[in-house]
C-alpha cells in the first residue's frame, strides 16, 4: 500500500510540474476551495492549505453519528485523491497545494454517496491540476 501511495504521489507531482495555472469561479459554498483560493507558488502542504482556510474540513462534525465508532470523538475524515482512496489525513502533508486543482469535503452521507458505503466518516477529494 505505501509504494502504490508512493508511486501517486509522485505521478501526481510530476503532473503538477508540467500543468498551467489558472484562476477558477469564487466558491460558492464552505465546502469547497477553489483553484482562485490556492496559492500558485510555495511550499504549502495540502494539509496546511485546508488547516489555514476550511480547518473545519479536519475535524470531527459534532451531531453526525458515526457506526463503528466506540469512543466520542469520531475518526477523522478519508483522503480521496483523483477518484483514489489515498488513506489518512496526514497523507495529505505530502501533497503541494500548488499542484491542486480543488479540495472538496464530503459529509458522511455524501461520501457514502460518491465513494461507497464503507466510508463511515467523512471524505476530503483533492482534484489535482490537468497537465495541458
Amino acid at each position: 500500500l505505501r509504494t502504490t501511495v508512493t508511486v501517486l504521489l509522485v505521478s501526481l507531482v510530476m503532473a503538477c510540474a508540467s500543468a498551467g495555472t489558472r484562476a477558477g469561479a469564487a466558491p460558492s459554498n464552505r465546502s469547497v476551495i477553489t483553484r482562485s483560493e490556492i496559492p500558485t507558488t510555495g511550499t504549502e502542504s495540502a494539509y496546511d492549505l485546508i488547516q489555514r482556510l476550511r480547518p473545519e474540513y479536519l475535524r470531527s462534525k459534532p451531531g453526525q453519528t458515526y457506526v463503528g465508532t466506540t469512543t466520542a470523538e469520531a475518526p477523522p475524515p478519508t483522503v480521496f485523491v483523483d477518484g483514489q482512496r489515498l488513506g489518512e489525513l496526514s497523507e495529505l502533508r505530502h501533497i503541494p497545494a500548488p499542484c491542486l486543482s480543488m479540495i472538496r469535503y464530503y459529509s458522511i452521507e455524501e461520501g457514502k454517496r460518491k465513494f461507497g458505503m464503507q466510508n463511515v466518516v467523512g471524505v476530503i477529494e483533492i482534484t489535482y491540476q490537468k497537465p495541458y
